[in-house]
């Protein structure tokens, strides 16, 4: 499977369980999470006014900033060398074909440490740019930090940098624990249990997020409570962002209907290039009583619509 593939199911991705089990409460997430004051700490909130929290798996969080992309990783069992290589390697797929890469050192967690710099440069501009690094962190991790920045690169670097700085030094900001102690087992919506394909893996369940991998296909989802309609759709639309700018290759967005958990609503679709044929991704959004609901569906275009591992979360109207 080529870059954008891998990309792909990096987002999206996941083995399930159909143990029957009692539903999680799912924990708080203030609907004010695209604004100054929540669900980040206090001491993070001026910081992060504007950014919103995106899937992605139980020991990693990325927010999409108005323009500037960062994420965290807390990574067991690596160097921190090791988790600079993997860290590298994350942003440069996402970058695509021809990013250069210069090696430098960046003030974090209170002392230099080795990083790099990613540019996607034409001759004329930069299209994107970013910064990955790695650091030690607590209980014997590693923090894997990056972030990506878009077109105009450069006055967006000095925030990419200052974001970079708070992941390193105070990890997530939301105050979660990021790791294996975070996961959920067997992964479920708060209304009902999801099933599993066979030959599908395991990526990510928490109490907010899950994600299940299937060879072609995949699905993923995200939730917070209570929910607001206007949060929601700038949750869905960063959301949306994130995962087009992700994957290298990614197609035009086009709006179509389609039902998510039986609700009508209007899915975000677009196509991945892939080594066996194009992918086709299904994003959208609702509100299910007091939470509300993201998630990403994808498989080969060539196929019919929602595979089993979409576990019927996405119907056509």
């Amino acid at each position: 499977m080529r870059t954008a593939a891998r990309l792909l199911w990096v987002y999206l991705a996941g083995a399930l369980c159909s143990c029957a089990a009692p539903a999680p409460r799912v924990s708080p997430v203030a609907p004010e999470g695209a604004t100054p004051v929540g669900p980040f700490l206090p001491e993070a909130r001026a910081l992060f006014e504007g950014c919103t929290p995106v899937p992605d798996r139980a020991d990693s969080r990325l927010y999409r900033c108005d323009g500037v992309t960062v994420w965290l990783t807390e990574r067991e069992g690596l160097t921190p060398e090791q988790a600079l290589t993997e860290a590298q390697a994350r942003i440069t797929e996402r970058l695509g074909p021809g990013a250069t890469v210069v090696e430098e050192a960046l003030p974090l967690a209170g002392s230099p440490w080795p990083a790099v710099r990613v540019e996607a440069c034409e001759p004329e501009d930069c299209r994107a740019a970013g910064y990955a690094s790695a650091v030690t962190g607590t209980l014997g991790r590693v923090r894997q930090v990056g972030c990506v920045v878009q077109a105009p690169v450069r006055p967006l670097l000095a925030r990419c940098l200052e974001l970079m700085e708070s992941l390193a030094s105070n990890g997530s900001p939301e105050g979660e624990t990021l790791g294996r102690e975070a996961l959920l087992v067997p992964p479920r919506l708060p209304w009902r249990a999801l099933a599993v394909p066979d030959g599908c893996l395991l990526a990510a369940s928490t109490a907010r997020a899950g994600r299940i991998r299937c060879e072609g296909a995949s699905l993923s989802w995200s939730l917070y409570e209570p929910a607001q309609s206007q949060v929601t759709e700038r949750w869905r639309s960063q959301s949306v962002a994130e995962l087009v700018d992700a994957l290298p290759g990614a197609g035009p967005v086009e709006e179509v209907p389609c039902r998510l958990e039986n609700l009508d609503t209007r899915c975000a679709r677009f196509t991945v290039p892939s080594s066996e044929g194009p992918l086709l991704v299904w994003a959208a959004a609702v509100t299910w009583e007091d939470r509300a609901l993201f998630a990403a569906c994808s498989h080969r275009a060539s196929e019919p619509p929602y595979p089993a591992v979409c576990n019927g979360a996405f119907t056509l109207p």
